[in-house]
């Protein structure tokens, strides 16, 4: 009964005027459309919405188009929905039941995307694990997500042999050179399997979801369960209003596909049928070869990216042509002013700023437009997605009052695997951890995380208005500014900043412009500052370093 009602719901939304005129739009509707809907329609009755039916429909509307560009070559939507089939096979053949967990330790690549819309199409949960993990914190994360198998690239065979339990099947991905022993090669297993898709009714149940692994920023990362219908066709509409993406689009995505956000651009790629191009490792000059190799018109960065590919050579820069781009997506972590302004400088008009988090997707964008407005503001809330900012008692607050910010939508997630919540006020509306306003237009500022508020002698001070004044001053390449427990004030700030500016220089600038409270009395002076995968700045580590009073180089 429920995936009848779940396809009913997928129905409407694609009828909804709003969803056909902004598919419409986007040039996803064509003269297949409606043979690609009664192909899919006995799965989507039978076995429910996924993103698996989509990209299922895709073989049908546009199956000689490529799906994906990677390391191995290109693959056609046809091609790719038949690969997807081996691997419900395969995954069968292994003993995967529905609701099960499947692991995927994997870089960017068609492997990533076959199982994922594999696991969706059998009814089972997909567990991407983040490459960049400490054997330690990967060990956590896979008893916390208890797979049943684990697909694994032979890039991080080491990784794999020291923290996964005995007794999880393997399957390896990549050179057969670092394979583990006791692994199933991945090209060997699917080849064995048939293209059929699995039967559309009579299944033993399951719900496709998706977990998602939080940055652990401030902490030990969660596990975020989402439902594969959460983001229909009606939630993508919404988005289309804010950001033209088209089906014709070629989309850079080296975001990780582990991550919220590069599963969102796969998520909405998918939902369209455009092409993506998925390099397996970030390399800022082979970003700009490869988005003019392939056309590129559309690209998803985190921040840390972008921030890295300004930092080429003013003639390495020139060399590539980007003028195809029409749409630079930046999400993951705070985009600072300066990397606005550069990245409009480089690519153009065509900067995109979203905010959203693992648990919520996406809150708001700040269009080119909005940005010129006011270079502060993250935009206004996409369509669809309700925003509210409210007093330490969960009072709604005046425009332009800071208070913690609350959103309610149909994309937030469905809870922690381990059975933990997020903090949720009266019908429906979650927290997003942020402190923010909202001005009398309905533009959203973000002021801060809610447990980043540093008391000093009394007084409340955010960090990021530390960090803005910082972040403005010539030779700062990067800012974090964190509280310390001190004896006497309680806290005190600590600024880490990367650049070829000194501390007096830095100390003299926040003196001259914040009050006495507010100036850093610790100034570190690093290389880099240390972070996520996806670009997030690690505080903790900020935090440790400046108790203990070793330097971070």
């Amino acid at each position: 009964m429920g995936s009848r009602l779940g396809a009913l719901g997928q129905i409407a939304e694609i009828l909804h005027p709003n969803t056909l005129k902004q598919l419409r739009s986007a040039g996803a509707l064509g003269h297949k459309s409606p043979l690609a809907v009664g192909a899919a329609l006995p799965w989507l009755i039978g076995r429910g919405p996924s993103l698996a039916i989509l990209s299922h429909m895709n073989a049908v509307t546009t199956g000689d188009k490529p799906a994906i560009h990677d390391r191995n070559g290109s693959i056609s939507w046809a091609d790719l929905n038949q690969r997807v089939n081996r691997v419900v096979h395969a995954l069968d053949s292994v003993g995967v039941e529905p609701s099960d967990h499947v692991a995927l330790l994997l870089r960017n690549g068609r492997e990533m995307v076959e199982v994922t819309l594999a696991a969706q199409r059998l009814g089972v949960v997909a567990c991407p694990l983040n490459t960049w993990a400490k054997p330690t914190e990967l060990e956590a994360t896979i008893q916390n997500s208890r797979p049943v198998v684990l697909f694994y690239d032979t890039a991080h065979s080491a990784t794999v042999e020291k923290c996964v339990p005995d007794g999880i099947p393997l399957i390896a991905v990549g050179s057969a050179d670092g394979q583990l022993p006791q692994s199933a090669r991945y090209e060997d297993l699917i080849a064995e399997r048939g293209t059929r898709p699995p039967a559309p009714f009579g299944g033993r149940g399951g719900t496709p979801k998706v977990v998602i692994q939080t940055s652990g920023t401030t902490g030990t990362p969660k596990a975020a369960a989402r439902d594969a219908a959460a983001s229909g066709l009606g939630v993508l509409a919404n988005l289309l209003r804010v950001v033209p993406y088209r089906r014709n689009d070629v989309v850079y995505c080296p975001a990780p596909l582990f991550h919220s956000f590069g599963l969102a651009t796969f998520t909405f790629a998918t939902a369209l049928g455009a092409t993506l191009v998925l390099p397996e490792k970030f390399d800022p000059e082979d970003s700009l070869e490869l988005i003019e190799k392939h056309r590129c018109t559309a690209a998803s960065f985190v921040p840390v990216m972008v921030r890295r590919i300004l930092s080429l050579p003013d003639e390495m820069k020139s060399k590539y042509d980007l003028s195809g781009l029409r749409i630079v997506m930046a999400s993951g972590s705070v985009l600072s002013n300066d990397v606005r302004r550069g990245a409009t400088e480089l690519f153009g008009p065509v900067l995109y700023d979203l905010y959203g988090s693992t648990e919520a997707g996406w809150v708001a964008i700040a269009t080119p437009e909005d940005m010129l407005r006011d270079e502060h503001t993250v935009g206004r809330p996409v369509p669809g997605i309700e925003v509210r900012v409210t007093s330490a008692d969960e009072k709604p607050v005046s425009a332009g009052e800071t208070g913690e910010i609350h959103i309610r939508s149909k994309v937030m997630f469905e809870g922690y695997i381990s059975g933990e919540s997020p903090k949720r006020i009266g019908d429906g509306w979650m927290s997003i951890g942020d402190l923010g306003h909202l001005d009398d237009e309905g533009f959203l500022y973000i002021d801060g995380r809610a447990d980043d508020m540093v008391v000093v002698g009394g007084e409340n001070v955010y960090p990021v208005e530390v960090e803005q004044v910082i972040e403005d001053l010539d030779g700062v390449d990067e800012v974090a500014v964190v509280g310390v427990p001190d004896d006497e004030y309680g806290q005190i700030l600590a600024a880490f900043v990367a650049g070829s500016i000194t501390e007096d220089e830095i100390t003299a600038a926040c003196k001259n412009e914040l009050a006495s409270y507010k100036v850093p009395k610790q100034v570190h002076i690093l290389d880099e500052l240390p972070r996520t995968a996806t670009g997030k700045v690690l505080k903790r580590e900020l935090i440790d370093v400046a108790q203990d009073g070793e330097p971070l180089r």
